[in-house]
């Protein structure tokens, strides 16, 4: 599998991450982000997960025996990770928005649809564990998007994290397969040992920033551990949004904000500027752009 480009060396020249962003559909930047940040955030996910019976210590990252991620778990163990104040408001780091919008050269909007991927440990060995995918499909209206995946546990080839094709943006929207499953048309059928991945090993503080039609995956988790991860997007603010996305990640399942949220000192965290326009997903014919800015 081939490594990501490390774009840290560039940070400090917007125009050339827009080059290697438009060339590759995305930026690695290792320990980018605060790692005691993301080290608090990660003691408070251990914490809910092991109430929520995922975590056999809350001091570690043993994972109970049971099912992976299952659609009855955006109604029972999820909505305890979601609740986190700390997780949404991670997503508006001034290192993290600063970065986003000198990408766009814009305002921006963050998803108020926060994702936080709950891996556990592969049933079987090598078992893969997010199949391919573009995020455009069911996340967004516009293609001008780009997803901060943020890892809070380390990831090495025991535990693999995000791979991606780099270049695969540049592609357009690409046919799913049903047969995949997923509760919407999502995966596409790319092998997990298709030669096109790219992946790191992944240490907390990392971050990489992709294109909503960039093909990208999670590799699998042989490590006996949970895996933790999350997924924050963010858009020019005059596009528009898909309006269930205003929602929190899995809504209906998961509860709405008023339940999530009401313990939080603000609602800045989920509250979206009054410009953005919310919009139903539109036709699969619809062109799309292929890079942000």
């Amino acid at each position: 599998m081939h490594p990501l480009r490390d774009s840290s060396g560039a940070l400090a020249d917007a125009g050339e991450l827009r080059d290697r962003l438009a060339d590759d559909g995305y930026l690695f930047l290792p320990g980018v982000l605060d790692a005691a940040e993301i080290g608090a955030v990660l003691a408070e996910l251990r914490t809910a997960l092991h109430g929520a019976g995922w975590l056999t210590d809350p001091q570690g990252l043993v994972a109970e025996p049971g099912p992976g991620f299952r659609a009855e778990s955006f109604g029972t163990v999820y909505p305890a990770v979601l609740r986190l104040e700390s997780v949404h408001r991670l997503a508006f780091t001034p290192v993290l928005w600063g970065l986003v919008e000198h990408l766009f050269g814009e305002e921006v909007f963050c998803h108020p649809a926060r994702v936080v991927r709950l891996a556990r440990p592969s049933a079987r060995p090598g078992e893969y564990a997010t199949r391919a995918h573009q995020d455009f499909v069911v996340q967004h209206v516009s293609t001008d998007a780009l997803t901060a995946w943020i890892p809070f546990t380390g990831c090495d080839p025991g535990r693999q994290g995000l791979r991606l094709i780099p270049g695969s943006h540049r592609e357009g929207l690409l046919p799913t397969d049903a047969a995949l499953g997923g509760r919407r048309p999502l995966y596409l059928p790319v092998a997990p040992q298709d030669p096109r991945w790219a992946t790191a090993d992944y240490a907390p503080g990392d971050l990489v920033l992709f294109h909503s039609l960039t093909v990208h995956g999670g590799g699998p988790n042989d490590s006996g551990e949970l895996r933790l991860s999350a997924d924050v997007r963010y858009q020019p603010l005059d596009e528009p949004l898909r309006a269930e996305f205003a929602h929190p990640h899995g809504w209906p399942l998961t509860p709405d904000w008023d339940e999530l949220a009401a313990d939080w000192s603000t609602d800045a965290w989920y509250r979206l500027d009054d410009r953005v326009r919310l919009l139903p997903m539109p036709p699969a014919s619809t062109t799309a752009r292929t890079s942000p800015g």
